[in-house]
């Protein structure tokens, strides 16, 4: 099926008018998609004044809704079917693209320039029941935000690595204490706002706890302090229902953490031979890696994301039972690395408990 542009119509083509406000008239005529107007077409969508030809058989094939349009009486435009879409020539434009391309979605990375139009395809092919374009772009969202802690944790990964080579090629380095009206993290331009993606999942009916707790915990990631510039920005996008689940969510969510650093546990050394005496060293390792957890002035940036927080606490455990002046044997760092990575695991499992996702 050629998809080359085609010849312009040799028909005068139909006009449409616009009242200019002051009573004159303005005749403005439709005009032909550049490549999604089929010569061998026998439909026309008209989406504003952009024309588009395609075939009947190839979107009844792939939409119950589009048959069942096309099963309606229309007006006859250049002696084919002309139907007139409820929806804008760029969102037109995104559904065919996907229909004609064997239903793929050809975007390799979900950005913020790539997200509108995976936002329109998402819709149009939720309104027109078009299945394999929503699962591919579901999968992708998946992916981007993991709903387990390993892939969570490997995403983190690639991502610092990626803003460190962004700070390094800006010549400037993060800051854990940013003020919010300073200069803008070149992290701010690569990820989408989480809050877009959840109104989007919401208004194409996507209730899914397991798709939706690792979006709200990304949103508590990139919303730690409110107001600035642009205030209402952050959480423009989300219902009145979702703004009061993100906010008791983050509530619970620092109270856990202050909670797990202010409590400091019994530590009881595992028994050998010789019998080892571990637990006041382990008990002060514990205190100076927590007091680096503290939410301080200086650090209100860094508590809003603990499991981040948590797992760089790690390696601090293996670095002051060396240097600390009460001896700490190696099992006993790993039963507080094991402590660490415990709590991690349970904050993790929570968090959909903590934004009411249940």
């Amino acid at each position: 099926m050629d998809r080359q542009p085609s010849q312009p119509d040799r028909k005068r083509p139909r006009l449409s008018t616009e009242d200019d406000g002051v009573g004159e008239t303005e005749v403005k005529p439709f005009v032909n998609h550049l490549t999604l107007y089929f010569d061998d077409g026998n439909v026309v969508l008209c989406a504003g004044r952009t024309l588009f030809r395609v075939h009947r058989s190839v979107l009844s094939k792939h939409s119950a809704v589009f048959r069942d349009l096309f099963e309606k009486p229309h007006e006859r435009f250049r002696g084919l079917m002309h139907v007139t879409m409820e929806e804008t020539a760029e969102e037109i434009e995104s559904l065919l693209d996907v229909v004609y391309d064997g239903l793929r979605v050809d975007i390799q990375e979900l950005t913020v320039e790539t997200f509108p139009t995976v936002a329109n395809v998402l819709r149009m092919a939720t309104k027109y029941h078009i299945e394999r374009p929503r699962e591919d772009i579901i999968a992708r969202i998946r992916a981007e935000w993991p709903a387990t802690l390993a892939e969570h944790d490997a995403k983190e990964t690639r991502v610092r690595a990626h803003l460190a080579k962004l700070y390094r090629d800006a010549g400037s380095v993060p800051s854990a204490g940013r003020a919010q009206d300073e200069n803008p993290d070149p992290e701010d331009d690569i990820i989408i706002h989480p809050a877009a993606v959840i109104a989007l999942l919401r208004e194409c009916g996507y209730h899914d706890r397991e798709l939706l707790f690792p979006l709200f915990y990304a949103l508590s990631r990139t919303t730690w302090q409110f107001g600035g510039r642009a205030p209402g920005h952050h959480l423009a996008p989300l219902a009145h229902a979702d703004v009061e689940r993100f906010v008791v969510g983050l509530e619970q969510l620092r109270e856990a953490h202050i909670s797990f650093v202010m409590v400091v546990p019994e530590f009881v050394p595992p028994p050998t031979n010789p019998p080892h005496f571990c637990a006041p060293g382990a008990a002060r390792v514990w205190s100076t890696v927590m007091l680096r957890m503290m939410p301080g002035l200086r650090c209100v940036q860094r508590t809003r994301e603990p499991l981040e927080q948590w797992r760089d606490a790690v390696p601090l455990v293996g670095e002051e039972s060396q240097q600390n002046a009460v001896p700490v044997c190696g099992l006993c760092a790993q039963s507080i690395v094991n402590r660490i990575q415990g709590f991690r695991q349970y904050l993790w499992g929570e968090l959909p408990a903590f934004f009411q996702l249940t």
